[in-house]
Protein backbone atom coordinates (compact mmCIF):
# COMPACT_ATOMS: atom_id res chain seq x y z
CA UNK A 1 0.00 0.00 0.00
CA UNK A 2 1.18 3.77 -0.79
CA UNK A 3 1.82 6.00 1.69
CA UNK A 4 0.20 9.08 2.09
CA UNK A 5 3.80 10.60 1.57
CA UNK A 6 3.91 8.49 -2.05
CA UNK A 7 0.42 9.43 -2.97
CA UNK A 8 0.74 13.39 -2.23
CA UNK A 9 4.47 12.99 -4.15
CA UNK A 10 2.77 11.33 -7.00
CA UNK A 11 -0.36 13.67 -7.32
CA UNK A 12 2.43 16.41 -7.09
CA UNK A 13 4.32 15.24 -10.16
CA UNK A 14 1.62 14.58 -11.81
CA UNK A 15 -0.16 17.95 -11.34
CA UNK A 16 3.46 19.66 -13.07
CA UNK A 17 3.53 17.06 -15.94
CA UNK A 18 -0.43 18.12 -16.59
CA UNK A 19 0.82 21.44 -16.34
CA UNK A 20 3.42 21.08 -18.71
CA UNK A 21 1.38 18.84 -21.16
CA UNK A 22 -1.16 21.42 -21.29
CA UNK A 23 1.30 23.74 -22.46
CA UNK A 24 3.11 22.04 -25.23
CA UNK A 25 -0.99 20.93 -26.20
CA UNK A 26 -1.56 24.62 -26.50
CA UNK A 27 0.99 26.10 -28.65
CA UNK A 28 2.15 25.29 -32.48
CA UNK A 29 5.74 25.56 -31.52
CA UNK A 30 8.04 23.82 -28.73
CA UNK A 31 10.65 25.84 -27.38
CA UNK A 32 13.30 24.17 -25.32
CA UNK A 33 12.26 25.40 -21.84
CA UNK A 34 8.99 23.22 -22.32
CA UNK A 35 10.62 20.66 -23.41
CA UNK A 36 12.69 20.66 -20.32
CA UNK A 37 9.57 21.04 -18.38
CA UNK A 38 8.05 18.26 -19.97
CA UNK A 39 11.30 15.82 -19.52
CA UNK A 40 11.61 16.81 -15.80
CA UNK A 41 7.59 16.55 -15.59
CA UNK A 42 7.80 12.88 -16.66
CA UNK A 43 10.72 11.74 -14.94
CA UNK A 44 9.15 13.25 -11.55
CA UNK A 45 5.73 11.12 -12.81
CA UNK A 46 8.32 7.95 -13.35
CA UNK A 47 10.00 8.17 -9.92
CA UNK A 48 6.58 8.64 -8.32
CA UNK A 49 5.69 5.35 -9.68
CA UNK A 50 9.17 3.76 -8.92
CA UNK A 51 8.69 4.67 -4.89
CA UNK A 52 4.86 3.68 -4.98
CA UNK A 53 6.67 0.08 -6.20
CA UNK A 54 8.93 -0.08 -3.47
CA UNK A 55 6.52 -0.63 -0.99
CA UNK A 56 6.23 -3.98 0.91
CA UNK A 57 3.77 -6.71 -0.11
CA UNK A 58 2.52 -5.93 -3.38
CA UNK A 59 1.12 -8.47 -5.16
CA UNK A 60 3.21 -9.14 -8.74
CA UNK A 61 0.21 -7.92 -11.21
CA UNK A 62 0.85 -4.58 -9.27
CA UNK A 63 4.71 -4.67 -9.49
CA UNK A 64 3.98 -5.06 -12.94
CA UNK A 65 1.56 -2.28 -13.78
CA UNK A 66 4.02 0.00 -11.61
CA UNK A 67 7.07 -0.72 -13.59
CA UNK A 68 5.27 -0.86 -16.74
CA UNK A 69 3.56 2.67 -15.46
CA UNK A 70 7.48 4.14 -14.55
CA UNK A 71 9.13 2.63 -17.66
CA UNK A 72 6.39 4.44 -19.89
CA UNK A 73 7.22 7.86 -18.50
CA UNK A 74 10.95 7.49 -18.27
CA UNK A 75 11.10 6.44 -21.69
CA UNK A 76 9.19 10.00 -22.80
CA UNK A 77 11.42 11.66 -20.53
CA UNK A 78 14.20 10.55 -22.43
CA UNK A 79 12.22 11.95 -25.82
CA UNK A 80 12.00 15.18 -23.91
CA UNK A 81 14.84 15.39 -23.17
CA UNK A 82 16.45 14.95 -26.31
CA UNK A 83 14.38 17.23 -27.99
CA UNK A 84 15.38 19.77 -25.32
CA UNK A 85 19.25 19.60 -26.61
CA UNK A 86 18.29 20.15 -30.23
CA UNK A 87 16.50 23.12 -31.60
CA UNK A 88 12.73 24.15 -30.88
CA UNK A 89 10.19 22.30 -33.26
CA UNK A 90 6.94 23.10 -34.83
CA UNK A 91 3.70 20.99 -34.56
CA UNK A 92 4.00 18.56 -36.83
CA UNK A 93 7.22 17.42 -34.46
CA UNK A 94 5.14 16.97 -31.44
CA UNK A 95 5.19 13.29 -31.50
CA UNK A 96 9.04 11.93 -30.90
CA UNK A 97 10.58 9.96 -33.88
CA UNK A 98 9.57 6.46 -35.07
CA UNK A 99 12.88 4.62 -33.23
CA UNK A 100 12.80 1.44 -35.67
CA UNK A 101 13.50 4.04 -38.57
CA UNK A 102 14.39 7.41 -37.26
CA UNK A 103 11.62 9.00 -38.97
CA UNK A 104 8.90 10.89 -37.51
CA UNK A 105 5.42 8.85 -36.93
CA UNK A 106 2.44 9.27 -39.15
CA UNK A 107 -0.81 8.72 -38.08
CA UNK A 108 -3.20 7.17 -40.58
CA UNK A 109 -4.39 9.65 -43.51
CA UNK A 110 -8.20 9.76 -44.62
CA UNK A 111 -7.93 6.51 -46.25
CA UNK A 112 -7.05 4.54 -42.77
CA UNK A 113 -3.97 3.61 -44.46
CA UNK A 114 -0.95 4.62 -42.92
Amino acid sequence: MATKKQVRAWEDAYRRYGTASERVARTRRIDTQAAHDMAAASRDVASAWRSIASGPDLPWWLLAALDSAAQAFEQQSRDWHERAAGRACGAGSVRPPDRASGRRRRGPDVTGEE
